[in-house]
């Protein structure tokens, strides 16, 4: 039996025993349909701040994600005959309507099946340290009690992996926090103020410490220490974090900071979703940044430059690199060849109050250096818990510039043939893939090109340093040329270019309160097999371009098809239909001694490819697996027949044959998750776009003139800012 009063007995908040009732109050019952909030009827789903700020700690972004791998529970077997129509994200506790689309689930089902479950994965008890002396605590305890740890900031991970059956659990979103736009510097150190000594180190300064009521500017060794390094790379300033702070606050507190013309703005580059931890997760796998201009500055794990951390055995330590060697070629950062850590002194009683803080060389050899590698982009949960993280932060490049390419397609000029949309079509796709990877073939600089990044969603592309523009002046030379050499009949309207001071400027809609959205959003089944996922290496788009063109466009094709005749189950390609761009300077941003995996730092995207034939000629490509010529050429051979048949039987892709409409509603929900629009705008487009699609006694012009029609006036909505 745990004496739980004797862990709350050392512990700032006491210990909080797993109750399935809570659980099931506050982390369940907002998906139900029947008790939604306000806001998740705006949003189609639950907002993960709604889930993570619940008392009990004990919620996920999804119901299931209670239960095994997030695929099993009550949830999984009672939406199995609600897969196909793609609405996981509520339930009905009430049967309301028996022909709706939620299944329904009863509160003792949910209960019995959270209690009794093999497959349940709630904690025994939960606490939520709110300073290192609180962690330092927790640890201990479990291992002389024989408990394991999970450790979680908002349950952002659609795996589960932060939850952990019969563990205690360790929430950190009430762990201090520095970087807060409230605070006066937001946890942000303008490092040429230290000045530099005639070693051309940092010059050693008293601390200045304040209290969490007085002055969150905490300056202490470890601060001097990261400063250091970011002279070292060039960088004029850090961002101190705490280990449970999310993107939102990071994000915002820049923004703060830019907010004063007497201070020089900055940037951060970090998850895109405002509920990711800036410690945790989402670093630990590397830290995708889509939006924040990662192909520029690299990935999460390098811009980390120094850490505080509570180790398996309680020991509360601070280490980072101590020496390290100039970048050369292509190298963005210094290669890191020592790393130094310290431990806090056994005299020190209150780790409550850092102004006491004392750090001594550690009396057992703990491999700092194994441990820098290991925390940045090893995994998590099992090398510590951070308390404190040390970002480094780049000069502001500029706005953030949204180039809407995938609308261009609503407003190509109806009288131009199908087959010169096809064709249109088709060099769209590869003109986005060259300016990435390929920047010379479309005549821009590389620069530009590493400028503009986006997650997998088909609505734009984030670009900063004016690369956006040079996007845009790209496309429309690139288009012109093929309209003078006639490939096409006609011109290609210029993507749409929209400007914003930041992304957190942009990404915060009015029902956050101002905070960053947060997305993929809570829903009550999601998540799962994440095995046919490929990531493709920058060198196939560069020495390959033309072999993966080839297997990419049909798959993109036969995923537009799918989504147009709503069997999704068929398609070729996730619904979003787009890969999640990286590549650029991410193969060279690396210290030396990160963990990130080669093949993510050297690859140029990944994507969800569902049919298994398709997933292996993808490997065979990326693997060099030659094939017999003959067989190759009859698969060729075969595709092409297969085209030629679709299009006799009236199914050929083509704009005017209803890939417009697909596209549009693959497209309306993305910008709908991505709060570009309101529900009933994208409602509106969607349902006006299937009622000219199902119009079949209209001719070709007819439905191509309403169909544009439509899609102009709702983009035209969008173009005047509703709702942003």
């Amino acid at each position: 039996m745990i004496d739980w009063t004797a862990l709350s007995s050392q512990l700032t908040t006491p210990v909080q025993v797993t109750d399935v009732n809570l659980w099931l109050q506050q982390c369940v019952k907002p998906f139900d349909y029947v008790s939604r909030s306000d806001v998740s009827a705006s949003l189609g789903a639950v907002s993960n701040y709604e889930l993570f700020e619940q008392s009990s700690g004990l919620c996920m972004q999804s119901a299931s994600c209670a239960f095994t791998n997030c695929t099993s529970g009550p949830f999984r077997d009672a939406y199995e005959p609600f897969a196909p129509l793609g609405n996981l994200a509520f339930y009905q506790s009430v049967q309301l309507d028996p022909n709706g689309v939620f299944p329904v689930l009863t509160d003792e089902e949910i209960t019995m099946a959270a209690s009794l479950s093999e497959d349940s994965q709630l904690p025994a008890a939960a606490v939520h340290p709110e300073h290192p002396g609180d962690v330092s605590a927790a640890v201990r305890f479990a291992a002389d009690n024989g408990l394991k740890v999970s450790v979680k900031t908002s349950g952002h991970n659609w795996m589960g992996s932060s939850t952990r059956k019969g563990t205690l659990l360790l929430n950190l979103s009430k762990l201090r926090k520095y970087a807060l736009p409230e605070l006066p510097s937001g946890g942000i150190f303008e490092c040429n103020t230290v000045g530099a000594g005639d070693d051309g180190g940092i010059v050693v300064v008293e601390p200045r410490v304040g209290t969490m009521d007085e002055d969150m500017y905490y300056f202490s060794e470890s601060v001097t220490a990261a400063c250091k390094i970011a002279l070292a790379r060039g960088k004029p300033a850090i961002m101190r974090a705490g280990g449970g702070q999310i993107v939102d606050e990071g994000l915002r507190a820049v923004e703060e900071w830019n907010s004063d013309p007497s201070r020089p703005p900055f940037h951060a580059m970090t998850g895109a979703a405002g509920t990711v931890s800036l410690a945790g997760g989402w670093l630990a796998s590397g830290g995708l940044g889509g939006p924040l201009n990662m192909r520029k500055y690299g990935v999460g794990v390098d811009q980390v430059l120094y850490v505080e951390m509570v180790l398996p055995d309680g020991q509360f330590v601070r280490f980072g690199p101590s020496t390290w060697t100039p970048a050369e070629g292509n190298q963005l950062y210094p290669q890191t060849t020592s790393v130094k850590g310290y431990c806090i002194a056994e005299d020190t009683a209150d780790l409550s109050d850092e102004s006491t803080w004392s750090w001594v060389d550690c009396t057992d050899q703990y491999g700092f250096d194994d441990l820098w590698f290991a925390i940045r982009g090893g995994g998590g949960g099992s090398y510590g818990v951070i308390t404190s993280i040390y970002y480094q932060l780049h000069d502001k490049p500029g706005n953030i510039q949204g180039v809407y390419w995938p609308e261009t397609l609503f407003r190509i000029d109806p009288s131009m043939s199908s087959e010169d949309k096809d064709t249109v079509m088709i060099e769209m796709i590869k003109f986005v893939f060259n300016f990435l990877y390929n920047p010379d073939k479309v005549g821009v600089s590389v620069d530009a090109s590493n400028s503009c990044s986006a997650p997998d969603s088909p609505i734009t592309l984030d670009c900063y340093n004016g690369a956006g523009q040079a996007f845009v002046d790209a496309w429309d030379q690139y288009f012109g040329a093929l309209e003078t050499a006639n490939m096409i009949s006609g011109a290609v309207p210029t993507p749409r270019l929209e400007e914003f001071s930041s992304y957190a400027a942009r990404a915060a809609p009015s029902h956050y309160n101002g905070r960053v959205q947060d997305g993929p959003k809570g829903e009550v089944l999601f998540g799962g097999d994440t095995c046919n996922a490929l990531v493709i290496p920058i060198d196939v788009l560069k020495t390959k371009f033309d072999a993966f063109m080839d297997l990419y466009i049909p798959c993109f094709f036969d995923t537009i098809e799918a989504s147009f005749a709503g069997t999704p189950e068929t398609a070729c390609l996730t619904q979003n239909f787009t890969p999640y761009f990286y590549g650029g300077d991410i193969q060279f941003a690396s210290d030396g001694t990160d963990a990130y995996p080669p093949h993510r730092r050297n690859g140029a995207l990944h994507m969800y490819v569902l049919h298994e034939d398709v997933r292996e000629q993808f490997k065979k490509l990326i693997w060099d697996v030659e094939e017999n010529s003959k067989s190759r050429m009859r698969k060729i051979k075969n595709q092409r027949r297969n085209l030629k048949k679709h299009c006799l039987q009236g199914k050929c892709l083509r704009i005017t044959d209803g890939r417009a409409q697909a596209i549009a509603v693959v497209v309306l929900r993305a910008a709908r998750e991505a709060e570009l629009i309101s529900t009933a705008v994208a409602v509106a487009a969607i349902a006006a776009t299937t009622v000219i699609s199902m119009a079949t006694e209209v001719t070709v012009q007819e439905f191509v003139s309403s169909l544009l029609s439509s899609l102009l006036e709702f983009w035209q909505q969008l173009a005047s800012s509703l709702e942003l």
